[in-house]
């Protein structure tokens, strides 16, 4: 069996998540941009929910679950390989990549309250 490089896994997670958040601030710019237009504003009394904010809420849970799809689901099984073969490293390295893909997770939420 070929044995893992946890080192370009890491390098690799690290990259894919800077990535999609690069991908969803530029998103979410363009975004917030349209909104801010006069012609794009909501009347009085219409309540707080648009269409725009419906549309972000979506492309959010969209980018929160590729990210935990690229980093979460490799982490977690990287994590379970370093404990059947008795590899320190290896777990480790799994814990280490499940807890940037929780810190991306939840920036995604800061992320979010900002732009709304």
């Amino acid at each position: 069996m070929k044995k893992f490089n946890v080192r370009k896994f890491r390098v690799n997670t690290i990259k894919m998540a800077i990535t999609a958040c690069t991908i969803a601030l530029a998103v979410m710019n363009g975004m917030a941009a349209y909104a801010e237009n006069a012609d794009n504003t909501s009347p009085d009394g219409t309540g707080g929910t648009t269409t725009m904010n419906s549309i972000i809420n979506v492309i959010f849970w969209i980018v929160r679950a590729a990210i935990l799809g690229i980093g979460g689901i490799p982490a977690i099984l990287k994590i379970v390989q370093g404990q059947t073969d008795e590899n320190p490293r290896d777990r480790n390295a799994g814990i280490a990549a499940l807890v940037v893909t929780a810190f991306a997770f939840g920036a995604s939420f800061l992320i979010k309250g900002l732009i709304i």
